[in-house]
């Protein structure tokens, strides 16, 4: 049985607003400490049984090892570095608790037994009550026999503030290369992860990526990132494949990287290529009907259709709605006259989405929509420009093109980003005006 909750008489300090509430956590390695060193208490150590000991196939979980995990939680939430900083540890503490319920049959008691277990925590912490309600609204629908149980790190953000970083293709530093480098060998490393590298660290190396791909690296750090992927690897031969689609991700998917050729069918039938479009400035967006954030980006595309109509600009698609006939429809209904892939063909058990189709999966794609803006020369300039952004990045490129040209032509190597001089016209001696209010 569950021990009793051993909450009376403990100091509790609340310190700021909970992981949930504020969206992340202090930035990782800032103020000098080393990448990690920030990371919550929660995870730094294994509190609970391994989550291997949970899948049960869809089996009822047993009393035993039911108890054991709400013992576990028990003593988790109850110890010293939990209390130090509630919100955030218990947060994950809690998470820690969903995911080992995911796979296996929780009985009608044993949910009931979690319920009450809760309602004595936010009793004896009511300050952060939000958080354990929060907690507590995911239970039932991930206690429903998952294939898989979610990974730990599935919605902590540990590389820190984004605003560190480059966010509009900005050269990377050495230094910020190293500190992003050095928080993702911290989560592979934390204890519930490194066992489990594929299973447990997809969503880092897909933030590790994203953040690659708002700036640029050089050559340098390039070769930087190869061989932290190498030592990774020899560290890691079972996770070999995995590492490896990480590493095409990085090394092909960032800005100054010629963007991989996609070769489909469209929404027609007819087979086409990324390449077919060199020479033109190319918006490839990944979408699906699915996606409400997607059909927020109509009316830009639209427009963009207007705007850059007699541009050497394309719009290309790639969809991934499960039935071709939905993006048809939405194509037509929507006024979306570009051409697109239809990226849903190999799944074709899917009701409504059908997101892990062969161009997506090799695009690494996990967030809908996921926009490149590639120059006329085929290289990845911009990642994930949305709405008038998107616009305003696309005819940045056409800007940089003419004044490639210009130069080409005239020999001249201006800058197109270089700021322009004020011309100043020396001032004149004033002239005597008439009582007319002519000058003489």
């Amino acid at each position: 049985m569950r021990q009793p909750l051993a909450l009376g008489g403990a100091a509790v300090v609340g310190i700021g607003i909970g992981f949930v509430l504020s969206g992340g956590i202090r930035g990782a390695g800032a103020g000098g400490e080393a990448p990690g060193a920030d990371f919550p208490m929660a995870i730094q150590q294994a509190w609970f049984p391994p989550v291997s000991d949970y899948d049960t196939g869809g089996e009822p979980l047993d009393d035993e090892r039911f108890d054991a995990l709400m013992s576990a939680l028990d003593g988790a939430l109850t110890a010293q570095a939990t209390l130090a900083d509630f919100e955030r540890e218990a947060d994950i503490h809690l998470w820690s608790l969903t995911r080992r319920l995911a796979v296996p049959s929780v009985t009608d008691a044993q949910m009931e037994q979690i319920r009450t277990y809760l309602d004595e925590l936010a009793e004896a912490h009511p300050d952060h009550r939000e958080v354990i309600e929060y907690r507590r609204t995911f239970l039932p629908s991930y206690a429903t026999s998952r294939p898989e149980a979610p990974p730990l790190t599935f919605d902590l953000q540990l590389f820190g503030d984004g605003d560190r970083y480059p966010n509009n293709g900005e050269p990377f530093t050495d230094a910020q290369v190293e500190e992003l480098l050095g928080t993702l060998d911290a989560i592979v490393n934390l204890p519930e992860v490194a066992p489990h590298l594929e299973r447990e660290a997809g969503t880092p190396f897909w933030r590790f990526g994203g953040r690659l791909q708002r700036g640029q690296v050089d050559e340098e750090q390039a070769a930087r990132i190869g061989t932290y992927f190498d030592n990774l690897m020899e560290a890691h031969p079972d996770a070999a494949e995995f590492l490896g689609r990480q590493r095409f991700l990085v090394e092909n998917l960032t800005p100054g990287r010629v963007a991989p050729n996609i070769v489909g069918t469209d929404t027609e039938g007819a087979e086409f290529a990324l390449e077919d479009y060199r020479g033109k400035v190319v918006a490839l967006i990944f979408s699906g009907q699915w996606c409400g954030p997607c059909r927020g980006e109509y009316p830009y595309q639209r427009a963009m259709l207007d705007i850059f109509d007699e541009e050497e600009v394309a719009l290309l698609g790639v969809n991934s709605d499960a039935r071709l006939e939905t993006i048809q429809r939405a194509k037509e209904d929507e006024g979306l006259d570009y051409r697109t892939w239809w990226d849903g063909h190999s799944q074709p058990d899917a009701e409504a989405v059908a997101a892990d189709g062969p161009i997506a999966t090799q695009w690494g794609v996990r967030g809908w929509p996921t926009i490149y803006v590639i120059d006329d020369q085929g290289v990845i300039r911009f990642v994930n420009k949305r709405g008038g952004a998107l616009i305003d990045a696309v005819d940045q490129l056409l800007r940089d093109q003419r004044m490639r040209e210009y130069q080409e032509r005239t020999g001249t190597t201006v800058s197109p980003n270089r700021p322009v001089r004020a011309l100043i016209v020396p001032a004149q001696p004033a002239q005597p005006v008439s009582e007319e209010g002519n000058r003489k």
